[in-house]
């Protein structure tokens, strides 16, 4: 998928154009929906096409949006964008995430929004008073389960999830159909309109993530902004819950005076006595009561209005209205003074006005009162209006539900925003800079990769306009010094190991030139060399030791094989005919000496070299695999791979090269000796490479233009 940031840009045009397409959507359908009469919303086609197009982000925003605007219209509608919400988030998983085929997907999509809209609108609509459930799902659930409880909730929420199925259902298809209109160029364009740099493709985004292991950058932004989101939220509940509920109580507790002080003005005091004696036969007690009922049923706060008589054993109850649910006493008994009243027993025995709020021990109830006088002006009775502070719970939490269904959208939006941005501007950023960085480390040197590497780091183009965007260019311009420097090592090295080889080939070819039975024997040697190495690493043996960096230095070794010859006279190197005992001897000291001559070259050169693979070749070239050798003796793999190997190519040019007092074999001969030494006098894996390159070691021989076949 390519990228270009011009595109990005009008990216963003169109979706904004295709989401004002999905939010009228959105509207369209549910208010034909609701026109009609229909049992279904179809109040997310909108969403689900944005998500198909652009992701989550965009997607919430339309379901929020729709909300908010149907809320106008269908008061209630805002507490189910929750839903919409979620439905959004699905959407965008199914379409961009998921590794199950599209069907699969679409079937998991529908069974799993509907049983989350079902649950959820049937818990809100249950909890709720201002929104009550749906005509048709209640007839339905009715007929299923006519009782109360957790069976009619759960009848409702079955009745609700097989319409949320048909809903659903269409409304993925209706969504599907109108993301295929879309031409798949617009498509592309708008699926990367936020990216900060080339857009990753999903399989890269899994592996990025499952290299990066549990402790992200993601998850500990995510872990804060989550945290810090749900912390601030908290706190603004429990500010507005406890506003709300000092608001409350100082309404009611004025609404309580309010209605004391509005019934004292009305009840005439000097029928107090007539009320007392005869009850609710005397004159004008019931308009009395049909005063308080009226004063009662005008209020919120206030559950219970009450008139008595304090007397000196305990108080008199001579009217009583309550609203449904809340308990009354037997009017006409003196009863004992509640403990509520305790502080104020005296004020009311003697006929003052008590203007503070009374509340009861557990605080559940608070009680306004108000004196009653007569025409004298003597307090006869007092009016007391009971306000439950339970009604006040359960008013705050009916607001705190109504509270967390508003915002809960808009928070999950928040987050979202967050997760996205955070994404796109570091995570994604930084997760590539990384990977980039990490390949170039893996190129070891290989001048073809860090210049390969060189360029896929600046196709990632990371343009966040800020510090990550420095840390990039910083990155990319190191990369590619980096690189240009390792070129001019490289050749400066090139150079070096020519000027080196060159020595190596010259000091070999000057001890050569004192034997008279060498015939490009250097030259051959390393050659044979070469093709052993060649066949061992063909045939997988010693795979542990046979590495590029191994098969260089014994190539680079193989000429001072024969370095200690130098302290060889020329009688001995040179005589006709077979050497003697003696002569024999000092002839295989040439072994110890080249050992000597390496070792020091070695101790003045310091460090790990190839002289150390030269100084094996020089030293055990001669031993033998049963051990019968010299210098020491060796046997097997004891004696070093890089002197098993000359050994081999040493004696197979001994055998085929024409020497002036030697008999010369042919190759197909030589062969021949050598297989029959395999295990004796060679290491058998050593022959068989070198049976796998024949045909080069005869192309070898006839390039030197002095052997027969």
């Amino acid at each position: 998928m390519s990228f270009h940031y011009t595109k990005r840009n009008y990216s963003s045009y169109w979706l904004i154009i295709f989401a004002v397409i999905g939010l009228l959507l959105n509207l369209g359908c549910s208010l034909l929906s609701s026109k009609f009469g229909l049992p279904m919303y179809f109040d997310t086609i909108g969403t689900i096409f944005v998500a198909f197009l652009g992701g989550s982000l965009p997607a919430i925003v339309i379901g929020i949006s729709t909300n908010v605007i149907l809320n106008y219209v269908d008061a209630g509608s805002i507490y189910f964008s929750l839903i919409n919400v979620i439905i959004a988030i699905l959407a965008s998983r199914a379409a961009r995430y998921s590794k199950r085929k599209k069907i699969v997907r679409g079937i998991l999509f529908i069974l799993i929004s509907s049983a989350v809209s079902s649950i959820l609108s049937i818990l809100i609509q249950y909890v709720i008073s201002v929104v009550p459930v749906e005509g048709g799902i209640l007839e339905v659930s009715n007929f299923m389960y006519s009782g109360e409880g957790l069976g009619h909730i759960l009848s409702l929420i079955i009745v609700s999830f097989f319409l949320n199925i048909i809903d659903k259902g269409l409304s993925l298809i209706v969504a599907y159909l109108l993301y295929k209109i879309v031409p798949l160029h617009l498509q592309e364009s708008i699926a990367n309109y936020g990216w900060k740099q080339k857009p990753l493709s999903i399989e890269e985004i899994r592996e990025s993530r499952r290299k990066s292991g549990n402790k992200t950058l993601l998850k500990n932004v995510s872990f804060i902004l989550s945290t810090t989101i749900i912390v601030l939220s908290l706190i603004l509940v429990w500010i507005s819950i406890t506003f709300y509920y000092e608001d409350c109580k100082s309404e009611y507790s004025n609404e309580a005076f309010a209605i004391v002080e509005s019934a004292a003005s009305v009840i005439d005091g000097d029928e107090i006595n007539e009320f007392v004696k005869w009850g609710n036969k005397a004159t004008g007690y019931h308009d009395v009561q049909k005063i308080l009922k009226m004063l009662l049923n005008n209020t919120q706060g206030v559950v219970k209005l009450s008139v008595f008589i304090a007397e000196q054993n305990g108080y008199l109850y001579l009217f009583q209205e309550a609203k449904p649910g809340v308990p009354i006493l037997d009017n006409g008994i003196v009863l004992p003074y509640l403990e509520q009243y305790s502080p104020y027993i005296d004020s009311f025995k003697n006929g003052k006005v008590v203007d503070e709020i009374m509340f009861s021990n557990d605080k559940s109830i608070m009680t306004a009162s108000y004196p009653i006088r007569n025409s004298d002006g003597d307090t006869v009775a007092y009016v007391v209006a009971d306000v439950y502070m339970s009604f006040l719970s359960e008013y705050a939490r009916e607001y705190l539900l109504k509270t967390f269904l508003c915002f809960s959208g808009f928070i999950v939006l928040i987050l979202v925003f967050g997760f996205t941005e955070v994404g796109y501007n570091l995570v994604f950023p930084i997760n590539s800079i990384t990977k980039a960085s990490n390949e170039f480390l893996d190129s070891h040197g290989d001048q073809k990769a860090l210049d390969e590497n060189v360029r896929k780091t600046r196709q990632i183009s990371v343009r966040t306009g800020d510090e990550v965007e420095q840390l990039y260019v910083a990155l990319c311009k190191m990369e590619s010094e980096m690189a240009e420097y390792v070129r001019d090592l490289r050749h400066y090295a090139d150079t070096t190991k020519k000027t080196q080889n060159g020595l190596i080939i010259t000091l070999a070819s000057i001890v050569e030139s004192r034997d008279y039975n060498s015939n490009a024997h250097i030259q051959n040697t390393t050659a044979y060399v070469r093709i052993i190495l060649n066949g061992l690493k063909k045939k997988g043996y010693y795979p542990e030791k046979i590495s590029q960096k191994f098969m260089e230095e014994l190539e680079m070794s193989a000429p001072l094989h024969d370095i200690g010859k130098i302290h060889i006279s020329d009688s001995i190197l040179n005589k006709r005919g077979e050497l003697t005992e003696d002569e024999e001897e000092i002839f295989k000291l040439h072994t110890v000496y080249g050992r000597q001559i390496m070792e020091k070259a070695i101790s003045t050169v310091k460090g790990d070299s190839y002289l150390k693979e030269a100084r094996n070749m020089a030293a055990y070239h001669h031993e033998r695999w049963d051990g019968t050798g010299y210098p020491d003796g060796l046997h097997g793999e004891v004696i070093p791979l890089s002197a098993r190997i000359m050994a081999l190519a040493d004696e197979l040019d001994d055998l085929t090269a024409p020497r002036r007092f030697k008999i010369s074999y042919s190759l197909d001969e030589a062969i021949e000796i050598i297989r029959a030494e395999s295990g004796k006098k060679f290491d058998p894996k050593c022959v068989d490479a070198l049976l796998e390159g024949v045909s080069e070691v005869r192309a070898v021989i006839n390039n030197n233009g002095l052997r027969r076949y």
